[in-house]
């Protein structure tokens, strides 16, 4: 038998539950609406240090569809991604799509992994830099990997947190593409 004394926690662990409830819906909705809810805007001026101490910009891609993948060797959702984005880039190329991997990450663990990983799209890793072009280019949760469609405009079409499956990643890339 329960009284209103003995039921007193009742209430308030409801409202707790219903606060993560609310919370964990939140973070699902955002993550699967942000690539499609990415506000058209044009992509920041940005400058990186590829492996080889080669400064890039951002700038010299236009004209391309460009996704700039986010990324370090001890993320393992990361790793797990990029064979779907060699792959892609070998067969969009031709088609004008150009992927970039900033490293958050130690230039020599990222030079170190390059070959085992397959990766021929240029890369970049200056901690410094590359934390600063995920800011610029919109992060909002500091979480790996990370990716920015920017259109051959040099516009931003859209944005995703976490990895992407062969499918999505199709889907977001055809419409943008020749």
């Amino acid at each position: 038998m329960t009284t209103p004394a003995s039921r007193r926690w009742l209430r308030p662990a409801l409202f707790v539950l219903a606060g993560l409830v609310a919370a964990a819906a939140g973070l699902w909705f955002q993550q699967r609406t942000t690539a499609a809810s990415a506000a058209v805007e044009a992509a920041p001026e940005l400058v990186l240090t590829t492996l080889d101490g080669e400064r890039r910009r951002l700038a010299e891609y236009r004209g391309q569809l460009v996704l700039v993948n986010f990324w370090a060797t001890w993320c393992a959702p990361c790793l797990k991604e990029i064979p779907l984005l060699v792959k892609l880039q070998a067969e969009y190329a031709g088609r004008g799509l150009q992927l970039l991997g900033p490293a958050l990450d130690d230039p020599v663990a990222v030079r170190n992994a390059l070959p085992r990983l397959g990766i021929r799209y240029p890369v970049f890793a200056d901690d410094r830099e590359v934390a600063a072009a995920m800011t610029a280019l919109g992060d909002t949760l500091g979480a790996l990997p990370y990716s920015v469609l920017i259109d051959a405009g040099g516009r931003i079409v859209a944005r995703k947190h976490g990895e992407f499956e062969e499918a999505e990643l199709r889907a977001l890339l055809e419409p943008h593409l020749p």
